[in-house]
């Protein structure tokens, strides 16, 4: 199959493959949430796969200025987060189990907090996730949830699912959705 004919709501499994039925390839590694819209895009920018798990964790365990502050590149603010809490001994919750998620074939390093941008573009698609992700046993895309993009040492942005709208929260005042995504 050519991933120009992938549609979002589509199903990703370990090994590449895409498919609109959930069981046509072992090892579902879940929705696709995201195509680009150039055609040519480098493998790694073609589009995004929601994982099925939600998790709800704080974005970092005390106040940072981390500089992982890209809007359409969740992958590099989830290692730039990384490399910041290794180096100051602080631990960023969301975005460490994003970046260890291991299931259905997925590598850790290979999963990512998505940027505020990326979250948008998933959330604009969630009638057409959600339904795909309640067939495969996911946790539907809900409330409040968090982005790999810090805006000062106090805040990061998020997104309401219900509302379509980001908003900025403190980074470690609560515990909110967590969901990890894959680029191919």
């Amino acid at each position: 199959m050519k991933e120009n004919e992938i549609k979002v709501g589509w199903y990703a499994f370990e090994g590449g493959n895409f498919s609109p039925n959930p069981n046509a390839y072992p090892n579902c590694q879940g929705v696709v949430a995201y195509l680009s819209p150039d055609p040519y895009a480098p493998i790694g920018q073609r589009g995004l796969i929601l994982t099925p798990d939600e998790i709800q964790l704080p974005w970092a365990d005390e106040y940072c200025e981390t500089e992982s502050n890209d809007y359409e590149d969740g992958k590099s603010n989830t290692a730039k987060l990384i490399a910041y809490g290794k180096k100051n001994y602080i631990d960023f919750p969301a975005a460490e189990w994003c970046y260890s998620y291991s299931k259905n074939g997925v590598k850790p390093g290979e999963g990512f907090l998505p940027a505020k941008g990326q979250l948008r573009s998933i959330v604009a698609h969630q009638n057409t996730i959600n339904p795909a992700l309640e067939k495969i046993g996911g946790v539907i895309l809900r409330g409040w949830i968090l982005s790999s993009t810090e805006h000062l040492s106090d805040s990061v942005w998020g997104m309401s699912v219900y509302r379509g709208r980001s908003d900025l929260d403190y980074k470690y005042r609560r515990n909110c959705c967590v969901r990890c995504v894959i680029a191919f």
